[in-house]
């Protein structure tokens, strides 16, 4: 199965001429502020009517259902009920991306717009929002063929464009702990800037041996496989295996505790780790984030 195409587009969301739309709608499903509000205006009130009626107890934190579109251009909207920012979980997020591209599969759709789920009056914040979407995304194994984030104003889009350079290294990261999880505790990373400053680079390596090599320069291709908002860490770990099928399992406990550490450390900040570039005074450890001053200690030899 071929991963949908992520893409942004700063506009309305009622205005999208695809399949579904995804309403973040409230959990008793009677119309409310934000998205909600506007789309429920847009599609006129046979919308209201039409979710009274197959909603009567609204909906859960997480979950997602379907109606027609009414006066909409879409064909279908798909209501999700994103958590609020303090009270819900980020796996309910997660939960409403997934469940909303499941929905639009049993509806045989290949186009879905989504909204930034509780990124608006619900209080998430908004990088996170983003990447709790794409591992919905990532997770829900969709058929869908293309979903576009639809941002409301200029600074969402650039963050979500930010986010969609980000994913691909990011994935790489969290491969790795797959891998150390899978066994391979051997998997070590070096990570810094290209010399020109443009580019991060990152490599896996086994001993000498470099097992993926990788640099922001290269788009979404690793090791010949695209790796998106719409990959899973699994998925690019089954890549890797495959590329190496005699890779052969390893403990390296104290190496593995402190790549946890680090990468917890760079799904908290979304930003990459460096441990080279020009100019850069590794003293202190790594850094997390070029620029940022947060540093995390050199890995065990």
């Amino acid at each position: 199965m071929t991963p949908p195409l992520v893409r942004v587009v700063r506009g309305d969301i009622t205005q999208q001429a695809v399949d579904a739309i995804v309403n973040a709608a409230s959990p008793q499903m009677r119309g409310g502020g934000g998205v909600d509000g506007a789309i429920h205006r847009a599609a006129g009130p046979g919308l209201l009517r039409e979710n009274i009626e197959r909603f009567p107890h609204g909906l859960p934190v997480g979950g997602a259902g379907w109606t027609t579109a009414h006066e909409l251009p879409a064909s279908w909207v798909i209501h999700t009920v994103g958590p609020v920012y303090g009270r819900g979980s980020r796996s309910q997020l997660v939960d409403a991306y997934a469940n909303s591209l499941r929905v639009a599969d049993e509806l045989g759709a290949e186009t879905v717009a989504f909204p930034l789920v509780s990124a608006g009056v619900y209080g998430w914040p908004r990088v996170d929002a983003i990447h709790a979407g794409f591992d919905g995304i990532a997770a829900s194994g969709t058929s869908v063929r293309e979903v576009i984030l639809v941002t409301p104003t200029e600074e969402a889009t650039h963050e979500v464009e930010a986010a969609l350079w980000r994913v691909t290294p990011l994935r790489i990261l969290q491969s790795m702990r797959v891998l150390h999880e899978r066994g391979i505790e051997n998997a070590r990373l070096t990570a810094g800037m290209s010399p020109s400053g443009m580019y991060w680079r990152g490599s896996v390596w086994l001993g000498d041996r470099e097992v993926v090599g990788y640099t922001t320069g290269n788009g979404p291709d690793v090791a010949g496989m695209d790796v998106t908002a719409a990959t899973t860490p699994d998925a690019l770990a089954d890549h890797l295996l495959a590329l190496h099928p005699d890779l052969t399992p390893e403990r390296d406990p104290a190496y593995t505790q402190w790549y946890r550490e680090l990468l917890a450390l760079v799904e908290e900040r979304y930003a990459l780790p460096i441990a080279f570039a020009d100019y850069f005074d590794a003293t202190d450890g790594w850094e997390v984030g070029w620029g940022s001053g947060v540093r995390h200690p050199h890995p065990p030899e």
